[in-house]
């Protein structure tokens, strides 16, 4: 098998190529871009302040196509970072809290057996 094939049960595909920045798929200013930034593991099942949030759709990466949201939060501290989690269920409803301007709220991220959540 080629370097660049991935097998897939008994066949071969190529690896999709990665086309797109970041910053294409936003189409918009950065977010915050002088905001520290935190991994989402580090800040699960933790209350924070949710003070804004984007979605950014149709984003292609080597594993395919897929929404994330980035988020801009902050900590009982006072200090704002930002995070960025792709998880189904915690797009969705960052895309009901962005059509409704709900911010600020308070929020947790969780993950269960199966996928990451927004409480």
């Amino acid at each position: 098998m080629k370097k660049d094939e991935v097998k897939t049960e008994g066949t071969r595909k190529m690896k999709p190529k990665v086309t797109q920045t970041i910053s294409e798929a936003i189409g918009q200013e950065p977010f915050y871009p002088d905001a520290d930034r935190r991994e989402l593991a580090m800040i699960l099942d933790m209350p924070f302040i949710l003070k804004d949030a984007r979605i950014v759709e149709q984003f292609e990466t080597a594993f395919g196509v897929s929404d994330f949201a980035l988020l801009l939060l902050e900590d009982s501290d006072g200090a704002q970072f930002t995070t960025l989690c792709g998880g189904m269920v915690v797009v969705k409803k960052i895309r009901l809290v962005l059509e409704g301007k709900l911010f600020p709220l308070m929020v947790v991220l969780s993950k269960g057996e199966r996928y990451y959540d927004i409480l």
